[in-house]
């Protein structure tokens, strides 16, 4: 049992290829914990060279997402610079002159927003016991101060986490699929499994055994359907061929 539950371990958590570094950039992401609290955690369960890495690691996850953002809003900028310019053409104005001093502007804003990451890793988290803290409304009242790394928090901030349990997790394929129901297709497993947690705290309780006897009656019920109307349709062509002859 020990050397099953550790490979349970190793297959999600072990190596860090399998690893999510999504979760803990949503723990970096978090004012009250930001990478502090990750470095921390990793130096209970790692020695130090191990900690270092996974928090490197983490980190560099953090600055990839901030990169792209960063990348796109250029973009944008971009566009609406040139948007700008053709808007002004008819302008007795020096149309160089502004499309430079816009080029400065935009390179004064890159360099400030190049330390958003740095900055909000530097500056004092907040207070750790405030769990009436709107995470979300932290970063929304702080978006003039982390242009981008703002939108970065609010996409990640805004994925909703499931609530399934971690031996529900392993164990819930098991008990859906077995060695005498093994004919279910990807879509209808993943649906089972999938209502069987949405509707896990729900008034009405859930038993996903009979679901699948419910669900196995009703794909009998339409292949026999089916069945049907093609034996109809045949007898009705063999029933014309001979009204024909």
């Amino acid at each position: 049992m020990a050397m099953n539950m550790m490979f349970k371990f190793e297959k999600y958590w072990g190596c860090e290829v399998n690893q999510n570094f999504l979760l803990y950039v949503a723990n970096v992401l978090d004012p009250r914990l930001k990478l502090k609290y990750v470095k921390f955690c990793f130096g209970d369960l790692y020695d130090y060279d191990k900690a270092q890495l996974l928090t490197n690691k983490v980190k560099d996850t953090l600055v990839s997402l901030y990169e792209f953002y960063l990348k796109i809003n250029e973009v944008v900028d971009n566009n609406r610079h040139k948007q700008d310019v053709n808007a002004i053409d008819d302008v007795e104005v020096d149309v160089n002159t502004l499309a430079r001093f816009k080029r400065h502007l935009l390179e004064v804003d890159s360099m400030e927003n190049k330390n958003e990451v740095e900055r909000y890793l530097i500056e004092g988290c907040e207070d750790p016991n405030d769990d009436k803290l709107d995470i979300l409304g932290w970063w929304k009242s702080n978006a003039l101060k982390y242009k981008t790394l703002s939108k970065v928090a609010q996409h990640v901030l805004a994925i909703p986490i499931s609530t399934v349990a971690s031996e529900s997790a392993f164990s819930t394929g098991g008990r859906v699929l077995d060695h005498f129901r093994s004919s279910l297709s990807p879509a209808t497993v993943q649906a089972l499994i999938c209502c069987q947690n949405w509707l896990h705290h729900g008034s009405i309780p859930t038993d996903i055994r009979s679901l699948i006897n419910d669900l196995e009656t009703y794909e009998n019920l339409e292949s026999d359907l089916d069945f049907q109307v093609l034996m109809s349709m045949v007898l009705r062509n063999q029933s014309a061929m001979f009204l024909s002859s």
